[in-house]
């Protein structure tokens, strides 16, 4: 029997002794009277004797390995790679229209955004490519631009899809949030879109002013409407729709999020999730980059968040434990932009030297991208994340973000989860969440 390294014990001022393991994002919490043994434990490696149902116990949770630390690690390894390599699974991201009504101050895409829609040969390309891969599952993502200024091409997009008989068939869609009715809200829930991804700011005078709407309307009471209206729809009708509002937070805003995160909560009863998404500096010459939270700062917030206001985010404890951190680092995971060209993550959409080539004309990955983000990316290949806590929870980060890092010769953006901040303090919050059901 092997101790892992993935576990920290410590004593919380309202739980008492608290033991965590990374394995499986479990808490344990120990009995005084037992909290010696642990701590031998953890200082010699050599397993106590404990009640057999304690042992049983951590044997389920990876707090003890039957196999050497290396031996597991890799085995999970392995079991990425798998994943990884799986080419029964397809997923793409589709940008059937770089276009946009909005014109928002920090976006990423900038000058890089054409006011074309996807022609029917590069939609008829995409279409016959997924059905030369035969897979059995096709998970898709809506982006832009605005994929909603598109919308008759999502339509027949999905028409076109239903002749392919795919065993598993997902979708979800980024979007505003301004051209959503009620036709769209129906397809949405009647199609089973996963998540419906909505971006909202800051109150009425924030948002317009983050985030205008190119005709000079109103985008804060344009996109509280239409979520006014799915709202009503789902009372209605008795369904569900799963729209998440993605509140993007830096220096002007961050004092506005509890404010707006509250309204959102009573106004929609807890049906429609938000969270705070940071800001990042995309490029080091970034106008926007002095505006961006540093990490300690904007781990400083999410425990704000907790203890002051009691709202939970995901940025307090990244509970689901992973395998790789996310869908680019798989080779069977590409972005299709509105004229063809093909990407490994959206944010690199119409940056030529990130091109992997194009659906008409075929992959021809010059710079080595599909091989960067499939084999270099992980924190099963980065030797700092190899014996951290919170290796099966973060993954080694964004990927893309990582060779970002490793270009400009510094850290553009963190790659690690805020919690590595302080993990003790955050453990210990949630765990206070948790514990009152939240």
């Amino acid at each position: 029997m092997f101790l892992s390294k993935r576990i920290l014990f410590f004593k919380s001022e309202k739980a008492g002794y608290l033991l965590f393991c990374g394995n499986s994002n479990s808490f344990y919490q120990i009995e005084e009277e037992l909290a010696p043994s642990i701590q031998k434990m953890i200082e010699t490696g050599e397993i106590p004797e404990l009640p057999e149902e304690i042992i049983n116990e951590f044997i389920k949770s990876g707090v003890l390995l039957n196999e050497s630390e290396d031996n597991f690690f890799n085995r999970m390894k392995y079991i990425s790679y798998l994943s990884r390599f799986d080419s029964s699974c397809l997923t793409l991201t589709i940008t059937p229209t770089m276009a946009c009504n909005f014109c928002c101050s920090y976006c990423y895409e900038g000058n890089r955004v054409k006011n074309s829609v996807m022609s029917e040969e590069v939609m008829d390309a995409i279409i016959n490519y997924i059905k030369s891969k035969q897979v059995k599952t096709l998970n898709l993502y809506w982006y832009g631009g605005e994929p909603l200024c598109a919308w008759s091409k999502i339509l027949e997009f999905n028409e076109k899809i239903k002749e392919l008989k795919i065993p598993a068939y997902t979708q979800r869609i980024v979007t505003n949030g301004s051209l959503m009715d009620e036709e769209k809200i129906k397809y949405f829930i009647e199609n089973d879109f996963k998540t419906i991804q909505i971006t909202l700011d800051g109150n009425e005078e924030v948002q317009n002013k983050r985030r205008p709407m190119k005709n000079g309307g109103n985008s804060y009471n344009t996109i509280i409407s239409n979520l006014d209206k799915a709202y009503k729809y789902c009372k209605e009708n008795n369904k569900h729709i799963n729209i998440v509002i993605r509140i993007n937070i830096d220096q002007d805003n961050i004092s506005l999020y509890p404010g707006l995160h509250k309204m959102l909560e009573e106004r929609y009863q807890g049906m429609f999730k938000s969270y705070p998404a940071f800001v990042k500096n995309y490029l080091e010459s970034d106008c926007h980059a002095n505006n961006c939270l540093t990490f300690e700062k904007s781990a400083d917030f999410i425990l704000e968040l907790s203890k002051k206001y009691g709202i939970y985010t995901f940025n307090l404890f990244p509970k689901q434990n992973l395998i790789m951190s996310c869908p680019a680092q798989k080779v069977n995971t590409y972005v299709i932009g509105v004229d063809g060209d093909m990407y490994k993550c959206w944010d690199d959409i119409c940056m030529e030297d990130r091109k992997l080539g194009n659906i008409l004309t075929g992959i021809k990955d010059t710079h080595n991208i599909n091989p960067l983000f499939v084999l270099k990316s992980s924190g099963f290949e980065t030797e700092r994340c190899k014996d951290c806590l919170f290796l099966f929870s973060c993954m080694g980060g964004c990927a893309r973000s990582r060779f970002t890092n490793e270009q400009a010769k510094y850290q553009v953006n963190p790659l690690c989860h805020l919690i590595t901040n302080n993990p003790q303090e955050f453990l210990e919050e949630y765990y206070e969440l948790k514990t009152n059901g939240q």
